[in-house]
């Protein structure tokens, strides 16, 4: 996906999310109707069959509602864009399966990129239980490669957009480190097998900037 998806406030449940990143893993970088069954969904995140069917069904009726919102500088400033991410979803009871298609609005920053986007294996966040966790998954793996020390350096601001934040999470740095940061950290140390520094950096008595040191464990282990 695009750079600017991996930044971006995406406005998903973890279930939502799911869904739809299992729907571009199976598209390809191709446009078109994806299906997905509640049997492969279920074997995809380790859940229950029973589970898989609720939250396929349950998303059927908030994804019309759900976008992403992008902040795109302009000469004035930044605009906020937001897309809808579904066009098209629908939901066959008795096989279990979604059948859902993408947005014409959302579908340049999903195919056909040549630069300026992020990879990653959909099996990397199947173990993982928090949204929070999958974000800075993705914040990490756009910086893979492009510096070979593994260091991402983010704004406080660009940080509470990619984790939509909560007004609670902004006012209150302890409430974002103790709820966001260090449970996402932990969760990917622990699950998909990284080596994890940070620390915020302040401007005068307020964390201005997050910086992030991390790398793969060479020695592959996941305590899972």
């Amino acid at each position: 996906m695009s750079n600017v998806i991996t930044r971006s406030a995406q406005g998903l449940s973890l279930s939502e999310k799911r869904i739809l990143f299992t729907a571009i893993a199976k598209m390809g970088g191709k446009s078109g109707d994806i299906r997905i069954t509640a049997c492969e969904y279920a074997e995809a995140f380790g859940i229950s069959i029973d589970t898989a069917y609720r939250q396929l069904k349950s998303a059927s009726d908030n994804f019309f509602n759900r976008y992403v919102t992008l902040a795109v500088p302009d000469r004035k400033g930044v605009i906020n864009w937001k897309i809808r991410w579904i066009g098209a979803y629908g939901y066959q009871d008795q096989e279990g399966y979604v059948s859902l298609s993408f947005t014409p609005q959302i579908l340049p920053y999903l195919v056909d990129l040549e630069a300026q986007f992020t990879k990653y294996l959909l099996k990397q966040a199947c173990a993982l239980r928090s949204l929070h966790s999958w974000r800075l998954l993705e914040l990490f793996e756009q910086m893979a490669g492009k510096k070979k020390d593994g260091w991402l350096t983010i704004s406080i601001e660009e940080f509470w957009h990619a984790m939509d934040a909560s007004d609670s999470y902004k006012s209150n740095f302890s409430l974002l480190r103790n709820r966001v940061i260090e449970p996402s950290v932990k969760e990917l140390i622990e699950k998909d097998g990284w080596l994890i520094e940070w620390e915020g950096i302040k401007k005068g008595r307020k964390v201005a900037m997050l910086k992030f040191k991390f790398e793969k464990d060479p020695q592959g282990r996941l305590d899972v």
